[in-house]
Parts: C-alpha cells; sequence; structure tokens
C-alpha cells in the first residue's frame, strides 16, 4: 500500500523539484540601465515645494518599464495614470515617462549638472531621494554611464 501511494505522488515530486531548478529571470532592464531602476522623486526648483514619489521597476511593459506611484502626486506634477512606465530615448538618452496607452507623459533631459529636467514650465526634475542621513539627490556616475 505505501509503494502505491509513493508512486502516485512522484508526479507530484517531480514536478515540485522543477520549479525549484528554474532559474530566476534575468532582468529585462539592460545592464546599462540597471541604475535606473529603484526609487526616484520628481521635484520643483524650489525645494519647499511637494514632491512626486515614484519606482522604477524591472517589470517589462509596453514601451519600457513599469513604474510604481505609491501615493498620488499633487499638481503641477502628472496623475499617477499618466506615470506608468519609463524608458531612455536613445536617440538624446532622455528620461521619457509614458502613460498607460504608451503616450510620452513627460520628457526628461540630462543637464549640465546631470540632472534630468523638462523644459516645460514649471521645470521638474527627476532625482533620488535622500537618504535619512541626509545625502542623495543627485546623480552618481555609475547612474549616469
Amino acid at each position: 500500500m505505501r509503494v502505491g501511494r509513493i508512486l502516485s505522488l512522484m508526479p507530484l515530486l517531480f514536478a515540485a523539484g522543477a520549479a525549484v531548478a528554474q532559474e530566476i529571470p534575468e532582468s529585462s532592464v539592460p545592464e546599462q540601465l540597471l541604475g535606473m531602476v529603484g526609487d526616484w522623486r520628481l521635484e520643483q526648483e524650489d525645494p519647499a515645494l511637494p514632491v512626486c514619489t515614484l519606482t522604477f521597476t524591472e517589470e517589462q511593459r509596453n514601451g519600457g518599464w513599469a513604474i510604481i506611484v505609491p501615493e498620488p502626486c499633487p499638481a503641477p506634477y502628472p496623475t499617477a495614470a499618466a506615470l506608468a512606465v519609463w524608458n531612455i530615448d536613445e536617440a538624446d538618452g532622455s528620461v521619457t515617462i509614458l502613460d498607460a496607452t504608451g503616450l510620452v507623459t513627460m520628457r526628461l533631459l540630462e543637464g549640465e549638472d546631470g540632472l534630468f529636467h523638462t523644459t516645460d514650465t514649471p521645470a521638474l526634475y527627476l532625482v533620488l531621494p535622500w537618504d535619512d542621513d541626509g545625502t542623495g539627490g543627485e546623480m552618481g556616475e555609475e547612474i549616469k554611464g
């Protein structure tokens, strides 16, 4: 009786072993862009004004990779629906943010200071969040490439 029970469980054991043996898929984000994956802030020129927090993910979407907006962003920032996908435009190196339908809602160009910013008024800046110790907010060489 035990042998029959073990034999009946064999397909389940093999299936479980195969699931464990599967490799974790590699990121679809190109290696040179992996530094862009993570938490970011959209800020205005005046740091006292409200900010918009974003997370650039490795989850592939039509037109790039998914953005998570943890809480609604106040005006003048776009709505969460307009901040759905991120990508890098190969032609000019700008960070493009698209809505869920694939329309570009924001293009951030790299300035001489290494920060990405819009050319609209008010200008919006894409910066790294500040750490608890007061560091951050700037683009490091490892991210700029």
